[in-house]
């Protein structure tokens, strides 16, 4: 621990990116006092390793420092996609090579799931939050097994969560929602308390903010189609909405999390 916090100063910038689908991509060059890490969630990327041109895909973690250029190879038929984090360093010496791995696929998903809902929600204090980044991503480069473990909720929960994760672009009543889930309503409402201290409906609403910052920060989809996705059919409910929760409009909260905006103060 304390080897980090020598060698880290602060997590400067966390954001989700889509190659787009032409696959034209334009490289990022990595400033002094920047570590750039990027970890793949899917697609391929190439890049040169002794020389030699290799295919990564998920799982693949690639550690830039000062001088060296994001990656931005890929193709139209798998565009990469990864999680973008953007510490700012003490030290030039690299932990690790600069192409390390997952240690396993289980995990990934997960990981980057909690990253984003953590630095997009606020809920943690941004130096722990760092901390947690860099050395999981340390010792998933450096692990010769393992993998963290899941939270456990109840299946009911559980089903009632995975439900507004793969309908998040629906109207999901709470009726609805306890029916998919197998309980009643009054049960609902106690699991989403106990386990979250939420109700069902703020929970789907904060879910739907949630998805509606990580497509404005890691995508160039128009706001409007964005709102859609979300479980928005009325943009100027969505501006409210987003305004009253973020605290700014989409347009200017698109602006400030930018995945590769290195000048961030």
């Amino acid at each position: 621990m304390k080897d980090l916090t020598r060698r880290l100063v602060r997590l400067k910038h966390m954001g989700f990116y889509m190659a787009p689908d032409d696959a034209q991509v334009t490289p990022v060059q990595i400033p002094e006092g920047i570590e750039l890490i990027e970890l793949i969630t899917g697609g391929e990327v190439f890049f040169d390793t002794a020389d030699q041109a290799n295919t990564f895909g998920k799982g693949t973690i690639f550690w830039h420092r000062a001088g060296e250029h994001t990656i931005y190879r890929t193709t139209p038929e798998k565009p990469y996609r990864c999680i973008v984090f953007i510490f700012s360093v003490r030290d030039t010496a690299r932990p690790v090579p600069r192409v390390s791995f997952w240690n396993a696929d289980a995990g990934i998903d997960q990981f980057a799931s909690e990253c984003l809902n953590l630095y997009h929600s606020q809920t943690l204090d941004m130096d722990l939050l760092c901390l947690y980044v860099y050395s999981t991503l340390l010792r998933h480069a450096k692990a010769t097994g393992g993998a963290p473990m899941p939270l456990s909720y109840p299946a009911s929960l559980e089903r009632a969560i995975q439900y507004i994760q793969n309908n998040i672009e629906k109207k999901i009543s709470v009726d609805n929602l306890a029916r998919h889930s197998k309980i009643s309503q009054p049960q609902l409402f106690k699991l989403f308390q106990s386990y979250l201290n939420i109700s069902p409906h703020k929970y789907i609403l904060s879910q739907q903010l949630l998805r509606a910052r990580t497509m404005l920060a890691g995508t160039s989809k128009p706001i409007k189609a964005i709102a859609l996705q979300c479980g928005f059919k009325n943009l100027e409910v969505f501006y409210r909405r987003f305004r009253c929760e973020s605290g700014m409009p989409p347009d200017k909260y698109r602006r400030k999390h930018l995945p590769y905006r290195l000048s961030q103060k």
